[in-house]
């Protein structure tokens, strides 16, 4: 039976989550290069934003538990591979006689006891993280939020990432699915929150950014749906100049698919824009188990990389996983916001950088690390780079330090250690500056944070456990003077007294070691430990701690600040939302319109200040070390026009609605000012450029003051007769009133002509069960019959439907022929569609396909012919399990649309250029397998045309 066979996924409230030098030889390089594609850019924009309640105004719950704790296990934690024969980890790290200094300030940060109150369950693992700022830190856990100041005091009550979310008013808003990031913008202070969606596919990932400096404030808010029905776990960020970039480890199920490269438009986030892009990459995985993660290189320090400089993604490869050596990779992407679709993520000539021999591997199944008793066996999280990949300029050098679990036993039971890798770029190319592995065989050190301070001192946090030894946090490092390959002797943020009982092996999962932007020396950490009363509370109530220490021989950095208010010249009221920049540097101001101190290098500077609806503001200023200057910005109000409205009222060719090479056309505009100032009296002229001749004389529009509704006057203009049919006619609206600058103007860009339909279909004339005439059907074994149906419908009340069947089989729809001319032809259908899959889309069991017909030729699926979905393309691979005669072949399957409910979507298509001059046919098929394991509806097709060029009217 095909139920035996077929398991839908069971969710028992569980958050998925699968969780000297050296030198490479250029063989080796090349050949592993060849094994890793990487997909073209895709790029998309969030399907929600809105502005976030102050944080300081949310509150925490207290619900009442149970007696005996639900367990909220964050972590679906897929099987890996058995360890090797043997360790092969070499270069283990010396120990320096100088001890590393001790905790400055050590305090309790979030807990379970935390989410007792606000859930009534326990989750694990906690996957604390957090970051610095002036006068903050902010934690995240699984699934809270808090912000503390920088004597550990709280200033929020520990808060739901749902309360912060709440006003995008999704269904993602209303959820705590986890895996929370926080980073502190330095460049721009800010903050950013993140955490991703899995109530259904496709997936979703929050962004939330700080207005300002102060984390207790509003946010901006944006959701964005990932471009594929992978799940988007273990999502982890990096600031940089251009962009915020983030990376995730992408699965099918439980089966690990690769990683995800993504580049988020910060220019535009930071300016609370409702519609801010995204760019994306793929790296497949070779194998269904997770390993080779990806990771963004993130900013640390006030000196910014080179202009231009790309964001550096850093990876790692292993021979124990078939790879040709032990490396770290390195890629740059290339994030291009202007023309998303000339972004790269290229692999650096350089890489890979060959170490010395890791092992990566650790017991199967993840029970890896031994507690003493009564404690169970813990997770190494062995198979990724830790997060995060610190870059800094140092001056001399830019340098990227990141680290990952690795094997330190070489028989016997598992012990694990911290390999840190120091990676130096003083020329064009990376180097291996140090690689080395701080632990031994007698205990373990896992999932650790690296970073450098100002000056290159680098400190190390992780996990410690021995056999007798309950969980600690604790830390290393070494000066920049002091020997590479070693490490000062250990000192702990918390000693642990407590044990995490019972099975659940997930420990931590992240780590966060940050640079206080105040001093750019001192470290902050946070981690997960237990007490002996948390560890007999229950099984899973971890704490988490925060601590921060500094090498006493660092001295903070030369800069200067400038700080400073902007107000209305007019009202002499503050400016909120205005942003004060140079360079890469910027702040944004509060209500009361002040910009909090703008810290940078001592430089003289051209400062400027922006914000919509005023002519913008600007200042030279020198700032010396240690010099706090403040500067004031009074800017002008200006008003804002904007296109509410066109029409294409009248033409004296025909009455298409469109523009034609020599139409007389009359149009209306209607203009608002959607500024902070009144302007009038307005004239708008329609240039006689781009195509537009015989505009009239200069329309009147009055005076238009802001939040008055549009006004809409009408224009007289004539197409330049020789314009191209199917150009783009572009109309510049040039706006004048007194005193008004130049170019102020409105865009309008109408194509000229309306496409050449050759073959429409909208299956309302025919009777229900039959097809339209010259359309046929075919159904094999127990495929099926295609019929016209009233169930669904997006114009007139019928539309075309392929059932999704009960038995193997194959449902097939097949078009008249049609001609087509020229070689591209555009195809363009409403589609609706449910077939049977899993709810995370990971089998697609039943599936349909389009395939096309050229002259003689056979029929043949349509992307290999050589055709490209612009939108509305196929799903996935449709499942070889169960005798699906599509098995194997790209289709559509599961939902159409992005929500969690089928929705009717457009596809939109080129035909094969080697369409131009044949007769053409199109074919969907629906391939069923041997049964249904859920009622499903099938393949709905409405509204369908083929359009090849255009046509227009006046004789041309």
């Amino acid at each position: 039976m095909k139920l035996a066979i077929k398991t839908q996924a069971i969710l028992l409230i569980i958050i998925l989550s699968a969780v000297g030098m050296w030198h490479a030889t250029t063989s080796s390089a090349e050949a592993d290069k060849a094994r890793r594609p990487v997909s073209n850019p895709i790029f998309g924009s969030p399907v929600a934003s809105a502005v976030s309640r102050p944080v300081k105004s949310l509150t925490s719950s207290v619900v009442t538990h149970p007696a005996k704790l639900e367990v909220l296990n964050v972590g679906n934690s897929p099987a890996r591979s058995g360890p090797a024969a043997r360790s092969t980890t070499s270069q283990p790290a010396r120990t320096l006689d100088s001890p590393m200094p001790q905790p400055l300030l050590s305090f309790d940060g979030l807990s379970n006891f935390d989410n007792i109150n606000a859930y009534g369950l326990v989750i694990l693992p906690p996957d604390m993280n957090g970051d610095v700022g002036p006068r903050h830190y902010v934690q995240t856990v699984n699934a809270l939020g808090r912000v503390f100041d920088k004597a550990g005091v709280p200033q929020t009550p520990p808060f739901k990432l749902s309360d912060l979310f709440a006003p995008l008013n999704t269904p993602c808003s209303t959820r705590n699915d986890g895996l929370a990031i926080v980073q502190y913008d330095q460049l721009a202070d800010r903050w950013l929150i993140s955490q991703y969606c899995n109530n259904f596919p496709p997936f979703r990932q929050l962004i939330a950014l700080s207005k300002t400096g102060d984390p207790t404030g509003e946010y901006y808010l944006w959701e964005f749906v990932m471009p594929n029905n992978r799940l988007n776990d273990f999502a982890k960020f990096g600031v940089w100049p251009d962009g915020y970039y983030m990376s995730d480890e992408e699965f099918i199920g439980s089966d690990f698919s690769g990683a995800g490269m993504f580049a988020f438009d910060r220019r535009r986030m930071l300016r609370g824009e409702p519609d801010p892009t995204f760019i994306y990459f793929n790296m497949p995985s070779q194998t269904p188990e997770r390993r080779r993660n990806m990771l963004p290189s993130d900013l640390d320090g006030l000196t910014p990389p080179p202009p231009g400089t790309p964001n550096v993604f850093v990876s790692y490869t292993a021979d124990e996983y078939g790879d040709a050596a032990d490396a770290i990779r390195l890629f740059d992407f290339h994030a291009n916001f202007s023309n998303p679709s000339m972004s790269t993520f290229t692999e650096r000539a350089e890489s890979p950088l060959a170490v010395a021999p890791f092992d990566p591997t650790s017991p199967q199944f993840r029970a890896d690390i031994r507690q003493p008793a009564p404690g169970d066996f813990l997770d190494s999280n062995s198979d990724r780079v830790n997060y995060r990949a610190a870059f800094r300029n140092l001056g001399d050098r830019q340098s990227i330090v990141v680290n990952q679990t690795v094997r330190t036993s070489t028989s016997g039971e598992y012990r694990a250690g911290v390999r840190v890798h120091e990676l130096s770029k003083s020329g064009a190319a990376f180097a291996v500056r140090d690689s080395s592995t701080i632990g031994d065989a007698a205990s373990s050190r896992w999932i650790g944070g690296v970073a450098q301070d100002n000056q290159g001192n680098l400190a190390v946090a992780y996990n410690y456990v021995r056999d007798d030894k309950q969980p600690a946090i604790r830390y290393t490092g070494r000066l920049a003077v002091e020997p590479v390959g070693a490490f000062r002797t250990e000192a702990s943020v918390v000693e642990g007294t407590g044990v995490q009982r019972a099975f659940g092996y997930r420990w931590g999962d992240y780590n966060s070691i940050n640079v206080d932007p105040n001093d750019d020396c001192t470290f902050w950490t946070t981690g997960e430990y237990y007490t002996l009363a948390s560890q007999e509370f229950s099984e899973f109530t971890w704490l988490t701690r925060i601590g921060r220490f500094r090498f006493p021989e660092c001295t903070p950095p030369p800069k200067g600040s400038i700080h400073g208010t902007v107000t209305d010249a007019v009202t002499g009221l503050p400016i909120k939302g205005a942003i004060v920049a140079t360079g890469v540097y910027s702040r944004g101001t509060n209500a009361a319109g002040e910009y909090s101190d703008l810290t940078l290098p001592p430089s003289s500077v051209q400062l400027s200040s922006t914000a919509r609806g005023y002519l913008p503001g600007a200042a030279a200023v020198t700032v010396d070390n240690g010099e706090v200057k403040t500067v004031n910005f009074v800017l002008q109000p200006t008003p804002v026009f904007t296109n509410a409205g066109f029409s294409v009222d009248a033409e004296s060719c025909g009455t298409n609605s469109v523009p034609d090479p020599g139409d007389n056309i009359t149009a209306s505009l209607s203009l608002q000012n959607t500024g902070n100032i009144a302007a009038g009296p307005i004239a708008v002229t329609l240039a006689n450029e781009g195509g537009v001749t015989n505009a009239g004389v200069p329309v009147d529009f009055g005076t238009l003051s802001p939040g008055q509704p549009p006004v809409t006057r009408q224009f007289t203009f004539t197409v330049d007769p020789n314009f191209a049919c199917g150009g783009d006619l572009l109309l510049i609206f040039q706006i004048n009133y007194p005193n008004a600058p130049t170019g102020v103007a409105i865009l309008k860009t109408l194509r000229v002509g309306t496409p050449r339909v050759i073959f429409d279909e909208n299956f309302d004339r025919t009777p229900i069960a039959a097809l339209p005439p010259r359309w046929s059907r075919e159904s094999v074994d127990l495929g099926g019959r295609s019929a016209i149906t009233f169930a669904k419908q997006t114009s007139g009340r019928k539309s075309v439907y392929l059932p999704d069947s009960s038995g193997r089989g194959l449902t097939t729809l097949i078009s008249p022929t049609f001609f087509v001319s020229g070689g591209n032809a555009k195809l363009s259908y409403r589609h609706y569609y449910n077939i049977e899959t899993t709810f995370l889309r990971n089998r697609l069991y039943d599936g349909a396909v389009l395939e096309i017909k050229i002259g003689d030729a056979e029929w043949t699926d349509f992307l290999a012919a050589g055709g490209t979905f612009e939108t509305g393309g196929y799903d996935g691979v449709i499942d070889t399990c169960c005798m699906n005669p599509l098995g194997g072949r790209l289709g559509w399957s599961g939902r159409s649309g992005i929500n969690e409910l089928p929705e009717w979507v457009t596809v939109n298509a080129t035909l094969p250029a080697s369409a131009a001059g044949e007769r053409v046919q199109l074919r969907w098929r629906l391939g069923t397998d041997t049964g249904n394991s859920r009622v499903v509806e099938g393949d709905f097709i409405d509204d369908l045309t083929v359009s090849d060029g255009y046509t227009c009217a006046c004789g041309n």
